[in-house]
């Protein structure tokens, strides 16, 4: 009798020691990154998906997929906090951000966030907030209100400096970066004026969602990922630290200029997505360089 207790007693011990093992194997392995934070880009959200909008159904599945795979959506003022080096994040960490103000992002992004416990921040052209009558609609303060009570977040992607122009050789230029063309007096502006422009501009912006928000932080990103040394100077006059960029990549504590990835073209699956967050130290090495205009 005691034989056969002993076997059962061993095989118990020898099956308890395999099931802890293959849990922590699965634990581990289900680690990509620590004291790393991916940012995540999306844009637009439409049935109908181009170059950098994704369908509804593609949205929701990045979501599952993030959560399958064990990684953790943060808010992005627990992200600041850790770059500022006042706290940890978990493993996996996660930042979702979407660029513009599009309305779609209320009527799809929003809800599939909140089902899922998920936030995440809209970078608002805030001259642009309201504009329903544009194509695509934008977000109107009412909705981006309701969407803050929830836990979203809001912050700059300038006042009125999105849209791009033409510079004098026929070139796309854009207005952060660029001298605009003074048309009643047939004349670019000058350094002074230029300078001038861009501090009303982040200043007015930083402002309004001040007022309307209560934003304690003041965040810009840039918008389509043109900047140069110039506009960082200027903007930290205006109390900005934080710039969101265009670079690919993950971030560690003490960033400033934030590197992003890019999920919201129909091309990034949400096996491609998770396999992008799979590997943190191969993005920093490669990424676009900031566009550099009117050698500043």
């Amino acid at each position: 009798m005691k034989k056969p207790l002993v076997i059962s007693l061993c095989l118990l011990v020898i099956v308890s020691f395999m099931i802890i093992m293959i849990s922590e194997s699965r634990s581990k392995q289900s680690i990509y990154f620590t004291d790393y934070v991916a940012v995540l880009t999306y844009h637009h959200i439409d049935p109908q998906e181009s170059s950098f909008t994704i369908s509804p159904q593609r949205f929701a599945e990045h979501l599952q997929a993030l959560i399958d795979n064990h990684y953790h959506v943060i808010p992005i003022e627990e992200f600041i906090s850790f770059l500022q080096g006042k706290n940890k994040v978990p493993p996996n960490a996660v930042v979702i951000t979407f660029d513009d103000g599009y309305k779609s992002f209320y009527q799809y992004a929003y809800p599939e966030l909140m089902k899922r416990n998920m936030t995440a921040t809209n970078f608002l052209i805030v001259n642009f907030v309201g504009r329903t009558y544009l194509k695509p609609s934008m977000l109107n303060w009412d909705e981006v209100s309701k969407m803050k009570k929830d836990g979203f977040s809001f912050y700059s992607h300038t006042f009125n400096s999105h849209t791009s122009i033409v510079d004098q050789n026929g070139n796309e230029a854009f207005p952060l970066t660029s001298y605009l063309f003074k048309q009643n007096e047939h004349r670019f502006e000058n350094e002074n004026e230029y300078k001038q422009r861009i501090l009303e501009d982040l200043t007015k912006a930083n402002t309004i969602l001040q007022d309307k928000l209560g934003n304690r932080l003041s965040i810009l990103c840039f918008p389509h990922g043109v900047y140069n040394s110039t506009v960082i100077q200027l903007a930290k006059q205006t109390g900005i630290q934080y710039f969101f960029t265009g670079k690919e990549g993950f971030n560690s504590m003490k960033a400033k200029e934030i590197k992003r990835i890019n999920a919201g073209s129909p091309s990034i699956t949400a096996k491609v997505l998770i396999q992008k967050l799979k590997i943190p130290t191969m993005f920093p090495l490669k990424y676009s360089q900031p566009i550099i205009r009117n050698g500043k």
